[in-house]
């Protein structure tokens, strides 16, 4: 099943996006506010992709984002730290450079928010956002995530930075 927006689809990740996968995923200087700390191979992600699916035994799932004008992959939305007992997931965001401000982030997170609550039953989407990531602040909020906690030194890029988490309940 695809979900399909005004601008954007989001499909399940086939065998073919891994070179895209596989430049995302290498790309360091998206590392800062992530947890990746080396590359992954393209056996690697071939395998993720060749597993990729139920996402209540892997308890995490990535649906790529398809410019409907385009047909060209843009970029991908997870859910990752699927916790069906607590009804809640982590939510990030990945749109390729050339692709950015042609709101493709705010559509796929608005598709997947749907998704996640209409058909996973989740109460609660949460999301790791930099301090200083505006892009991501205004993203998020507008989605209707509120700052909720600001932790201190949680990631480094050259330095210490700080992180909001950001958490949309659903009513």
């Amino acid at each position: 099943m695809n979900f399909v927006g005004e601008i954007v689809t989001l499909r399940a990740v086939e065998p073919s996006d891994v070179d895209l996968l596989y430049k995302w995923e290498n790309d360091a200087t998206l590392w800062g506010e992530g947890s990746a700390i080396a590359p992954y191979s393209k056996y690697h992600l071939q395998s993720y992709v060749d597993t990729a699916g139920d996402i209540f035994s892997l308890r995490q799932m990535r649906l790529m984002i398809v410019s409907n004008q385009e047909q060209a992959t843009v970029g991908c939305v997870d859910l990752i730290d699927f916790e069906p007992r607590f009804a809640r997931a982590e939510v990030a965001v990945l749109v390729d450079t050339p692709y950015q401000n042609k709101r493709y982030a705010t559509e796929a997170l608005r598709l997947m928010k749907n998704y996640a609550f209409r058909f996973l039953c989740l109460h609660q989407l949460y999301a790791y956002v930099g301090e200083f990531n505006n892009a991501s602040l205004r993203l998020f909020t507008s989605a209707g995530f509120q700052k909720t906690v600001l932790l201190k030194e949680w990631y480094r890029d050259e330095d210490w930075k700080n992180c909001w988490l950001m958490q949309l309940i659903n009513e």
